[in-house]
């Protein structure tokens, strides 16, 4: 029996999002571009902010925002896929054995100023943070497990 959409969003538990806000950015825009990622109807994340100080002693805040109903991560993990460009979801799929780890969660790494103008894109430096935490069954390989939601999330959404 072939499994729906619904069923391999639903193998996400969970969403963290951080990112480091640095001196010379608007904390706000920062913010808001954190929360461009969460579809609206979702609710606010739970949310916590910690005021850092950097290597030259230049504030550096860190926001980290959290999503553990499975509903909601399921969403924002559609979501995201669908505003990630066709070459970007391959380069995913494609890094997935660097991007999972043993617990299966998913790690991904956006460009801030995309996010903040409502597209996600794949940037390794300076960027928004996203884990999404999946439910890998017993016996089944984290990598193939997200692969596999990956893959059905286009299939369905007709990439």
């Amino acid at each position: 029996m072939a499994t729906t959409e619904a069923t391999k969003a639903s193998l996400v538990e969970g969403v963290e999002i951080s990112v480091f806000v640095h001196a010379t950015e608007d904390e706000g825009k920062v913010e808001r571009a954190a929360l461009n990622l969460i579809p609206e109807g979702i609710g606010r994340p739970t949310s916590k902010v910690r005021r850092l100080t950097g290597h030259h002693n230049d504030p550096i805040v860190l926001m980290t925002m959290r999503i553990k109903k499975k509903t909601a991560a399921g969403e924002i993990f559609r979501n995201l896929l669908r505003s990630l460009s066709k070459l970007d979801r391959l380069r995913l799929i494609d890094e997935a054995k660097e991007r999972v780890d043993k617990a299966g969660n998913l790690y991904l790494r956006l460009d801030k100023q995309s996010v903040y103008r409502g597209k996600a894109v794949l940037q390794e430096s300076d960027a928004i943070r996203v884990k999404f935490k999946f439910r890998v069954p017993h016996g089944a390989n984290p990598v193939s497990t997200v692969r596999a939601s990956i893959a059905e999330v286009e299939q369905k959404s007709g990439f």
